[in-house]
């Protein structure tokens, strides 16, 4: 009896097709996440040391620093460096990603397969120094979906902890957070709060409850006072910055300081939540995909609900206090509410721009002792004079920004205007022409548009089959390996559809917006209607000629201003950088 043997399949290759992982080491990379930066976190040393730990044991060559996330939740991946790893593991740069424990890749189930298995697509291998699995074998697979739905399960839970504590305070009458509050203090033997160091209280503290500071109680409650009786928040500012009050930090007070303060109602013997429903909005990215985002914090009083606190209030009179709060709740939304109209008042206010940063010009008057007589109901235009106001509130101008007068810069734009109604016909033709040919540019916006709106309905279409496939898997409706398959080409189709996304949009914006050149007769007619007209038809007739005005350095000459018509495009801006004769 013979026996036939059978010599296992060889493939031979040319050399250039030989893999270049042969012969080589894995590179590795080490991924941490801190969801917030406190004296019991695991510090990122320890998840680093950890991680070096296994490469070590592994034959692993770290690439390069750890990759970090620190004070970012694991339930959201927006704000993380995931894309950055996974556009590294594009280019083939890491072969092995390293974590301390799965719960620190993310707590958020779903996602976090999505993520691991397009980079295991990839070839990328994800490892876990601590809960170390094969995610190559199905019950590696399994192990890992099983610890970051164990990750998911802690996050719901300490959120659902956190709300029955802060449901608890409510009932006892405490305010939502535990620090002090400014005209209140725990006791003599507490020591002193200290930003981002645990509060430490002694034994008759623990109740959290916070007594009336003998100092700043009064000072507080005439704040009250004043405030319900119509004394302005600026005055209230400026007498407390006189006195050196300081705020409950020790820093001095601000407007945004002062209204934190006696928004909270505590010290009439309030306290505030936030009305659930207020504390996140719903915000639709660039792939159409959603998120819930936290919304601003600065909220008015009618975005709280307010009850009657454990605490002493500042004011002995309960009936008092609530007629203060009464008529401090009145006056805050009626401010709140009030609409301040930001319409400019004068005829080139929309147009001027500081050459130095681009910024906005805001005005200001000469002094009333000085001032002339009113023209038409407003201030003369020598009085009005126009500032950068990136230079007068933050400093931020380059060229410490620039000043014009509203006259100078009516008497530069009417030379302007001069120059365009005099412009000889060969002139004109050359920029009518130069103008129809930005204008067919023009003509292909719509079709770029209509791609762009296409391309964001492909983009939530494949969205919509990522999130049906992690389903069919969760469910066992799908083998894994058909599911990375499809997975790999949806990932590629969705790279192609926004790298061209982004294409369009930068398209979209180098283009201007054109319009024709008037006639020399409309031009002349414009050119006597503004020299006869007030300040706000003159503003409605500027607008339909200027697209912007840039103020310059220097003195009241022909180049003090630039003017920019719309049916030309205005040049690149580049900041301008002072000289020794500007003034």
């Amino acid at each position: 009896m013979s026996i036939t043997v059978t010599t296992a399949p060889l493939r031979l290759r040319p050399l250039e097709e030989q893999p270049t992982t042969a012969g080589r080491r894995k590179r590795g990379l080490i991924y941490v996440r801190v969801s917030k930066a406190r004296d019991d976190m695991i510090s990122p040393e320890l998840q680093v040391g950890h991680a070096m730990t296994l490469a070590r044991s592994e034959n692993i060559d770290v690439i390069a620093d750890p990759i970090m996330d620190l004070g970012e939740s694991g339930r959201q991946f927006e704000e993380r460096r995931v894309e950055e790893i996974k556009q590294m593991a594009r280019d083939k740069q890491f072969d092995v990603l390293i974590l301390w424990i799965w719960s620190r890749f993310g707590r958020n189930l779903r996602e976090s397969l999505q993520h691991l298995d397009t980079l295991m697509d990839y070839g990328v291998e994800v490892r876990a120094a601590k809960e170390d699995f094969d995610g190559k074998t199905t019950i590696g697979r399994f192990a890992i979906a099983q610890m970051l739905n164990i990750a998911e399960l802690e996050s719901n839970q300490k959120a659902d902890s956190w709300r029955d504590t802060f449901e608890r305070r409510k009932n006892k009458g405490l305010p939502h957070a535990n620090r002090g509050r400014f005209g209140y203090y725990r006791c003599e033997t507490c020591p002193k709060w200290e930003y981002g160091k645990k509060l430490e209280t002694c034994p008759k503290c623990r109740n959290g409850i916070l007594k009336i500071d003998p100092v700043t109680g009064p000072v507080l409650a005439q704040l009250y006072r004043d405030y319900a009786a119509g004394i302005s928040v600026r005055k209230l500012l400026v007498d407390l910055n006189r006195r050196g009050i300081k705020t409950f930090t020790g820093k001095p007070f601000t407007t945004g300081d002062l209204c934190s303060i006696l928004d909270s109602g505590f010290g009439l013997g309030y306290v505030r939540y936030l009305i659930p429903e207020l504390s996140h909005q719903v915000v639709t990215n660039d792939d159409g995909s959603t998120k819930r985002k936290r919304m601003n914090r600065q909220r008015d009083v009618t975005a709280f609900l307010y009850y009657g606190g454990a605490h002493d209030a500042v004011i002995d009179d309960p009936a008092e206090c609530e007629r203060i709060w009464d008529a401090y709740t009145k006056r805050r939304m009626a401010q709140s509410g009030r609409s301040f109209s930001n319409r400019p008042r004068y005829s080139l206010s929309r147009h001027l721009r500081c050459s130095g940063c681009g910024g906005r010009m805001q005005t200001a008057l000469r002094n009333k002792r000085h001032r002339r007589p009113l023209v038409d109901g407003l201030p003369n235009p020598l009085d009005v004079t126009f500032r950068c106001a990136n230079h007068v509130k933050s400093k931020s101008c380059p060229v410490n920004g620039t000043y014009v007068s509203l006259a100078v810069a009516e008497k530069w734009f009417l030379n302007w205007l001069d120059h365009e109604t005099q412009m000889s016909e060969s002139e004109a033709e050359a920029i009518t022409a130069k103008m129809t040919a930005l204008r067919a540019q023009n003509d292909g916006d719509h079709t770029l548009l209509t791609r762009l709106e296409s391309l964001q309905g492909q983009l939530e279409g494949l969205r919509i089959k990522e999130d049906k496939l992690t389903d069919a898997v969760l469910a066992e409706l799908v083998s894994e390996d058909s599911a990375r398959r499809k997975r790999a080409e949806l990932d590629t189709q969705r790279q192609a559809l926004i790298r061209e996304q982004t294409e369009l949009r930068s398209k979209l914006k180098e283009v201007p917006v054109q319009q024709p050149r008037p006639s020399q007769d409309d031009l002349l007619t414009a050119r006597k209607i503004y020299q006869a007209a007030g300040q706000a038809d003159r503003r409605e007739l500027a607008s339909k000629l200027v697209r912007e005005i840039r103020v310059n350095k220097g003195r009241s000459g022909p180049g003090k201003i630039d003017v920019y018509a719309l049916w030309e495009a205005p040049p690149p801006w580049i900041p301008r950088e002072s000289s020794s004769s500007d003034s």
